[in-house]
């Protein structure tokens, strides 16, 4: 995958020992290296979408699960799934965005409208209703 011999060490690792930073610097030195040089983060997330759509289609018309028993399948979905976060980490990478910060700040807020103490659809389905009857439904300041 990398020319840089050092980058090749990093097929081994796995989500215990990877750092979203990691990833971020991986994709980004991926695409340098190719010079890959579309920064427009439109398209970028076309992209991401594009490639959402090839993993949506390994699920389209089969039965629920049937995936999994088979470890080629497995693999081409892992492989999609990749596809889709590598477009969306150059999309983080070249939107500016600090994504562990603003995923904190947004868990903060979902916490607040979906306390622990909801336990039920309907107890789920009542606390979104009332969120947006009072207007504050998109959870931004």
């Amino acid at each position: 995958m990398y020319t840089d011999p050092s980058m090749a060490k990093k097929s081994s690792k796995t989500d215990n020992d990877t750092t979203l930073q990691d990833l971020r610097d991986a994709v980004e030195h991926f695409s340098t290296e190719r010079n890959w040089v579309n920064n427009d983060p439109k398209q970028l997330l076309l992209s991401a979408f594009i490639e959402l759509g090839e993993l949506a289609e390994h699920y389209q018309w089969s039965s629920d699960g049937a995936w999994q028993t088979r470890a080629n399948k497995k693999k081409e979905i892992a492989y999609e799934l990749v596809d889709v976060f590598f477009y969306l980490l150059r999309f983080i990478n070249k939107s500016g965005f600090d994504f562990s910060s603003n995923f904190y700040q947004k868990t903060e807020k979902l916490a607040k409208k979906y306390p622990v103490t909801l336990k039920t659809r309907e107890e789920y389905q009542q606390a979104k209703d009332s969120y947006r009857r009072s207007g504050k439904n998109k959870l931004y300041d």
